[in-house]
């Protein structure tokens, strides 16, 4: 079983990992995302550090003993709302437009939804009493 201090670790380091990459090299990701639109290089830009501050809050929390309820469910409504906003970003055809762009848009917003799951389901197992048979 994956604990939810484990999967909350995880989902640090990928947000300090774009967030990184989005702060330092905000113009070389946009225009990798899409040659013909890119986003704004202010807008990843701050994506970047909103990034790396999420990252910070994720670590704190996987260091706390049981993380609340509530502050789970912030992290995984932020990763639903990351995945709903590439998918949509990518139908809509805006900022992301390239196809390597888009196989990697994809699978980001895919694994970024897959941990918000996962930390819902962790916390859901360990807030539930195990039964000991006697």
């Amino acid at each position: 079983m994956v604990t939810l201090q484990t999967v909350l670790r995880l989902n640090a380091s990928t947000c300090l990992a774009f967030g990184a990459l989005f702060a330092v090299f905000p113009e070389g990701v946009a225009h990798f995302l899409s040659k013909t639109s890119p986003a704004p290089t202010l807008v990843l830009l701050v994506l970047g550090i909103g990034l790396i501050s999420h990252g910070a809050h994720l670590t704190w929390a996987s260091l706390q003993h049981q993380p609340s309820k509530g502050l789970i469910w912030y992290f995984s409504v932020g990763d639903f709302a990351w995945t709903m906003a590439s998918w949509l970003l990518m139908i809509i055809g805006l900022w992301i437009t390239s196809p390597m762009g888009l196989i990697y848009a994809t699978l980001v917003s895919l694994v970024v939804g897959l941990l918000g799951l996962m930390q819902i389901k962790a916390y859901k197992n360990e807030d539930t009493p195990s039964v000991q048979s006697s």
